[in-house]
């Protein structure tokens, strides 16, 4: 099976126009964009390096509206205050989640 990336090169398109907020390290952030696979953060301030495993604890679409979730990711990227997290899987709750927000703003596309 070949895997088909799309203009830019990556696996998920990238969402700008749906917020993301997400809870790890018993904080919470939101994502300066976000894909099936992960997400970016511009205004991290913490201690995770590149390779750091972390557990993803909540996802929504603001913080008032945070769904609880057990999410295993890494730490892609690091830069100045900013941070890049791929999802290690999804549970049905957090996919059913994502596909929603997508799909309610219209960027929903294939997944593959």
């Amino acid at each position: 099976m070949e895997l088909r990336l799309n203009e830019d090169r990556r696996k998920h398109p990238r969402s700008e126009r749906v917020q993301l907020v997400v809870r790890f390290d018993g904080q919470t952030y939101t994502a300066a964009n976000w894909s099936m696979g992960g997400f970016l953060l511009d205004d991290y301030d913490g201690a995770l390096s590149t390779g750091a495993l972390v557990t993803v604890a909540g996802l929504g679409t603001s913080s008032e509206d945070m769904h609880a979730v057990e999410l295993p990711a890494r730490v892609v990227r690091t830069g100045s205050r900013s941070l890049a997290i791929n999802y290690l899987g999804l549970d049905a709750e957090a996919y059913a989640l994502l596909t929603a927000s997508l799909s309610a703003c219209g960027e929903m596309r294939s997944l593959v």
